[in-house]
Parts: structure tokens; C-alpha cells; sequence
């Protein structure tokens, strides 16, 4: 039976209007239309880094392609295993080399680089055949869950949360919103729902039923409250600007 949610969204969404105002002044995910290659990378580096990192991160993979005679912004899972091919396949070698950072996929001793996290993804969506954005969206077409995708991402090391697999979904330009745990943490802080759970498909219908209300797109608003619970610049350089004035 699906859970009338009607008071709970009309409440988020005023909580929203408030935070969040005019959503064309938010940062938005833009995606990569036709490069899976930047959806995973930008996805796997989107976590504990200031997203400034990401967009170096982003911009020395593109110069690298560049000066192959590639165009990273075209690039699927193929393209972006030949750049770690070209490397020796060593993940050191390609944090160094194609995009200039070594960071480690968690806080722990031992822990694996970014890089090789992004190695061992290309390689498992390759082997599915989803080898390129279009091929996600055709997927998407026989299995709205993308199950196949989403059992091998979650077992990626370190990715078991689901927010970098939320995230590469957004990148790729789904409008399905499948809310990570600090997104239904925001919901459940603002909604007013008492002590009642509140499950994944709970929190999407909700945030579907506040994009409505609002209005907008359903995974812009699931972006823009991400961006706000990780810590991230919500609105545009010079939205922040005129908003710290004001303040």
C-alpha cells in the first residue's frame, strides 16, 4: 500500500523553498551526456574531496585525452581502460600521470587509491556491456533498478553506501531519484515523520512529490539537497556571493 505523504511534502517543501530558493541560482549536475568515462570518474571522486578537487580531477583526465588526440567527453568504459592500459595498469602510475591525484578511496590504513576503485569499475561495467551512456539508458529501459549495475557498483571497495552510485546516476542524466543515506536523513530531519521509517522508495516518492510542489526537476532537487548535507557550494559563485552579503 503506497504511504500517503501529502502533509510531509507540503512540510519539506517549505523547508526547502527556505534553504534552498530559486533553483536557478543552484550548482547543477550537469552530467556528461556522452562520456560514462567522466560519469565514473567524477562519481568516485565526488566523496570527502571539495568539489574543486573533482573538477581538477575532471579537467587533467580531459587534458591527458587531449594530448592522445582523444576527446574525454566522448570516452566509455574502452577509452578509459586504455588510458590505465597505457600506464602499465597500474592505478599508482595513473593517479600520478592522467589525473595528478592520490587520494585514497577511504581513511584507513591500506586503503586503495581512487584510481584503482575507478579501474576495478570500468572493468565490471565493461564486462555488462555498459560500455557507454546510452548503453545505461538502455538498460534502464528493460530494468528500472538497473540491478546489474547496481549489485556490482556496491561491491566496488568502499562504495557500499550507495551515495557515489547515486551520484554516477545523476551524472549519466537519470530523472529516477533513488535518495542515499544523507539525503533520507535530510527528509527525515525536516519532514516531520516522528519515529516512522522511512524506507529508499519512501524517499523517493517524497522527494518526486516536493520537485512537484516546488517546482522542478525531480534529480536536481535530490542534487542540490546532497550537495547541501555533504557539505558542498550549493549555488553558484556569484549566488554565494550576493547571499554572504546579504548576511
Amino acid at each position: 500500500m503506497t504511504t500517503d505523504f501529502t502533509a510531509e511534502a507540503e512540510k519539506l517543501t517549505e523547508v526547502c523553498r527556505g534553504i534552498f530558493g530559486d533553483e536557478s541560482k543552484w550548482i547543477a549536475a550537469d552530467g556528461y551526456p556522452h562520456s560514462l568515462a567522466l560519469c565514473i570518474i567524477d562519481s568516485i571522486f565526488s566523496t570527502g574531496s571539495h568539489y574543486n578537487s573533482v573538477i581538477n580531477v575532471v579537467n587533467e583526465y580531459r587534458a591527458y585525452r587531449r594530448a592522445e588526440g582523444g576527446d574525454a567527453d566522448q570516452d566509455g568504459t574502452k577509452e578509459l581502460l586504455a588510458t590505465f592500459a597505457a600506464v602499465g595498469n597500474s592505478a599508482a602510475v595513473w593517479a600520478d600521470e592522467v589525473v595528478d591525484n592520490r587520494k585514497p578511496a577511504h581513511t584507513k590504513k591500506n586503503a586503495p587509491l581512487k584510481a584503482e576503485v575507478i579501474r576495478q569499475a570500468a572493468e565490471k561495467l565493461h564486462e555488462l556491456n555498459y560500455r557507454t551512456r546510452n548503453d545505461l539508458h538502455r538498460a534502464y529501459a528493460e530494468d528500472e533498478h538497473l540491478t546489474g549495475l547496481k549489485n556490482v557498483w556496491l561491491d566496488l571497495p568502499s562504495q557500499r553506501s550507495g551515495v557515489t552510485y547515486n551520484y554516477l546516476l545523476i551524472l549519466a542524466g537519470f530523472q529516477s531519484v533513488k535518495p542515499d543515506r544523507m539525503v533520507i536523513r535530510f527528509i527525515k530531519e525536516h519532514a516531520e515523520l516522528g519515529d516512522r521509517r522511512l524506507s529508499e522508495e519512501d524517499a523517493a516518492v517524497l522527494i518526486k512529490r516536493v520537485a512537484e510542489l516546488y517546482p522542478t526537476e525531480p534529480r536536481r532537487l535530490d542534487h542540490v539537497i546532497w550537495r547541501h548535507v555533504s557539505g558542498r557550494d550549493v549555488f553558484k559563485e556569484e549566488e554565494v556571493l550576493a547571499h554572504n552579503i546579504r548576511r
